[in-house]
């Protein structure tokens, strides 16, 4: 049978060369170019694989990391993506922009839009703690959209595929920052939001879309980290989208309203 040399190398022990599936997949974000699943029904990628090869990824591109992005925690559209469960990736500083700059989508593969809260830690939050600690960690909240994309074509691969591959994510545009105030904390899962494509309305969701509220992803994210992984006081945490991922195109402009206790606009353009 011919092996596809980007779906990864293995050696006499049939275990899987994460060197190689790493730079695949390091070269393939760098030049936008999309590659063959790692997986198959005949060799199939772990969780500990997957996690490290996304490790190493993140060591070859040698980009700072300025927070965590954790995904598919939206529930309602795991069917969609046929996964089932959240995984997490990086976020760095040149994946970061603010809403007045536009995104230049040429660097991402198959981009999608999806509008998400955001947490910013003041203090680094431990396994040990309850809700109500790991909430008393985050100094501020935000609006943001997470420009996510697909090294796969059409958005085909397993769960384990997209950890290895940065947990699919492309870039982050944060939203003005608010005081992470009890009554903004606890009224985050309330959060409306409505999706704008230009006029047009896209679809709507709430914070309590994402494992019943961006607290409870916080509290599945220190969970699923390594000791070597742990979060950071200054990192921020993107909670995972409050709609579906909806695909974006050059020359548009995106919106979206969020309301209850953050009562707050965001939107970008894209080039």
């Amino acid at each position: 049978m011919h092996r596809n040399p980007a779906a990864g190398a293995y050696n006499a022990n049939m275990t899987r060369d994460i060197e190689a599936n790493a730079q695949t997949i390091a070269d393939a974000l760098t030049s936008a170019q999309q590659i063959s699943k790692l997986s198959s029904e005949a060799e199939q990628l772990t969780l500990d694989e997957a996690y490290s090869i996304a490790s190493r990824v993140r060591e070859l591109q040698g980009k700072k990391r300025v927070g965590r992005k954790v995904g598919f925690t939206n529930r309602t559209i795991w069917p969609v993506y046929g996964v089932d469960q959240p995984i997490w990736g990086a976020v760095h500083s040149d994946g970061l922009f603010s809403t007045d700059q536009p995104v230049n989508l040429a660097r991402y593969s198959e981009p999608r839009i999806e509008p998400e809260i955001v947490l910013g830690l003041g203090c680094a939050p431990t396994a040990e703690m309850n809700n109500e600690q790991l909430a008393g960690c985050v100094e501020w909240v935000a609006p943001g959209f997470e420009i996510v994309q697909s090294i796969y074509p059409n958005w085909k691969f397993s769960v384990e595929d997209s950890i290895a591959a940065q947990g699919l994510h492309g870039c982050l545009v944060l939203g003005d920052k608010i005081a992470a105030t009890h009554d903004i904390l606890t009224g985050l899962a309330e959060v409306p939001v409505a999706l704008f494509k230009g006029a047009e309305a896209i679809e709507s969701g709430k914070g309590e879309n994402a494992l019943g509220g961006p607290i409870e992803v916080l509290a599945h994210l220190v969970s699923l980290l390594s000791d070597a992984d742990q979060l950071q006081g200054g990192e921020l945490v993107t909670t995972g989208t409050l709609t579906d991922a909806w695909p974006v195109s050059p020359g548009e402009e995106w919106s979206a309203g969020f309301g209850g206790v953050m009562d707050t606009e965001l939107s970008v353009r894209f080039t």
